[in-house]
């Protein structure tokens, strides 16, 4: 078979997942991992169904057995019985339509993998993408775990129904089905973070957690949202902005070219029209280099603003920063410091770990070194010295005037904090909590010498995140209680079988 040939039928399978996993990926989101959430409701019916008909076996309600039991000719347990059985194989069909769904976004994600080595543009060599991987096999191992567990709950139920729950066979393999069931809660409630798709192009984004980032952004957008891009999307960034480059007007620099795009795309995810976008665009880059970025196919204005709010909901505190600068800039305020632009900023709820975001412009004409400390008994590392050559501002990118949003030319706040912040010093450090509640961080800027220039006092609330915590205590609880319930039906059963 010629090569053509091969990637014609590459193509073919691809576009045929696709409009599958686009398909089922609809109805999961509508009706059964999210929307109405049918691997949720269905269980907790079921379980609660289920422990009706052992409650009532063999004592019927008064109203049951006056009026409906004569007709149906079934007891009250017995019918609950079938109906806990018939939910119980509602969630396993749900659980089956998850699990082939997200092996159709696994077998997309595969293919994008092996198309990206045949461009020589291998994605497995990129930065995360081992931890991204080993998330989505563990994803699709206990996706098969909990569907396995229905199926032998449904079945140990239909023994049940054969049997009835009268006889102590019956009794002890109800007691095992209701734990499987409930063990399956458990292992479901895993599959619940992490999600991942392939329809959307940042379907890979919550499956994917940057292990390590750079101490110090050289281009502060540019490094920012590089951080929290998946492999897949990261790739197909880079490959962007090489052929935006290109389109880079003479005489302006790629980096502040590049830093300018990105501090309009989040002026226009704070509301910035449209219109104006694309004049400030085109301030940098000529016309079809701004088409190409915002009329982009696999990188449009849509994805680039759910980028921005991705960043947004993972380092608040760098965008809380760079707003502040900006009203700064934008109103004329004087920095604290005469010649030197120093602001840091820091979560004011922690959940796993504290971002620290420090950023020093030197706006004198000679270069200077300042010492940057922090201090705090309730982080790891309790103590962070950092030691920082300040070249001089290549221009005067401070203004004591207030400045417009965007205007033509680089007098307005989108183009002073281009190079404000291409000029300036962006240090990130990552804080680890030691214990829960109120902490506080100690920030200094020191002189070589040790004499203080400004210094401040963070507080903060360290404490788990309710939806996570939640999740969490539920799936430990279902599957210390499930494999509990199922040990119990077990030693019943063998202690019935030996007659002890």
């Amino acid at each position: 078979m010629s090569e053509t040939a091969v990637e014609a039928s590459s193509d073919d399978i691809a576009t045929s997942l696709f409009e599958r996993e686009r398909v089922l990926l609809s109805i999961d989101n509508q009706l059964i991992s999210l929307g109405l959430r049918l691997t949720l409701l269905l269980p907790a019916f079921a379980l609660f169904i289920l422990i009706g008909s052992w409650a009532y076996e063999g004592t019927d309600p008064n109203w049951w057995e006056s009026s409906i039991e004569p007709s149906l000719g079934q007891s009250f347990s017995s019918t609950l019985l079938l109906l806990g059985t018939v939910v119980g194989i509602g969630w396993l069909l749900a659980l089956g339509i998850h699990r082939y769904r997200i092996a159709l976004s696994y077998s997309a994600f595969r293919l994008e993998v092996e198309a990206s080595e045949k461009r020589h543009q291998s994605i497995e060599a990129l930065h995360g993408y081992d931890g991204m991987a080993h998330r989505i096999h563990r994803q699709l191992r206990m996706h098969s775990l909990s569907f396995s567990t229905v199926l032998l709950a449904c079945i140990g139920l239909g023994v049940v129904l054969l049997f009835g729950l009268h006889t102590s066979l019956g009794e002890n393999v109800f007691i095992v089905s209701w734990g499987m069931l409930l063990l399956a809660v458990g292992f479901h409630m895993v599959t619940r973070e992490h999600r991942f798709n392939m329809v959307h192009k940042s379907g890979l984004l919550d499956a994917f957690e940057a292990p390590v980032h750079p101490s110090t952004l050289e281009g502060v957008f540019d490094d920012m949202i590089r951080t929290h891009l998946d492999p897949l999307l990261r790739s197909k960034y880079d490959e962007l902005m090489r052929n935006v480059q290109s389109h880079v007007k003479r005489g302006i620099k790629h980096d502040y070219a590049r830093e300018k795009v990105l501090m309009t795309l989040y002026r226009h995810y704070n509301g910035l029209d449209s219109k104006t976008v694309r004049l400030e665009l085109e301030e940098v880059l000529k016309e079809e280099g701004a088409d190409l970025l915002l009329e982009d196919e696999s990188f449009g204005l849509e994805l680039w603003l759910e980028l921005i709010e991705h960043a947004q909901q993972q380092c608040p505190a760098f965008f809380r920063l760079i707003d502040r600068i900006e009203q700064d800039m934008e109103f004329g305020r004087s920095p604290a410091l005469k010649d030197l632009v120093f602001e840091v900023d820091l979560e004011n709820v922690v959940t796993k770990r504290a971002n620290l975001f420090v950023f020093m412009h030197n706006l004198s004409k000679k270069s200077r070194t300042v010492v940057f400390r922090v201090q705090s008994p309730d982080f790891r590392p309790n103590q962070i010295a950092m030691r920082y050559d300040l070249a001089p501002g290549k221009e005067i990118w401070w203004s004591s005037e207030s400045l417009p949003v965007a205007v033509e030319g680089n007098e307005d706040v989108l183009g002073k904090m281009t190079g404000l912040l291409r000029d300036g010093t962006m240090a990130w450090q990552t804080l680890l909590p030691e214990r829960f509640g109120e902490a506080t961080v100690s920030v200094r800027l020191e002189e070589v010498s040790g004499d203080l220039l400004i210094g401040r006092q963070i507080n903060v609330n360290v404490r788990n995140e309710f939806r996570t915590r939640l999740r969490r205590l539920v799936t430990v609880s279902a599957q210390l209680l499930g494999s509990l319930v199922i040990a119990l039906g077990t030693v019943l059963e063998l202690l019935e079988i030996f007659n002890v």
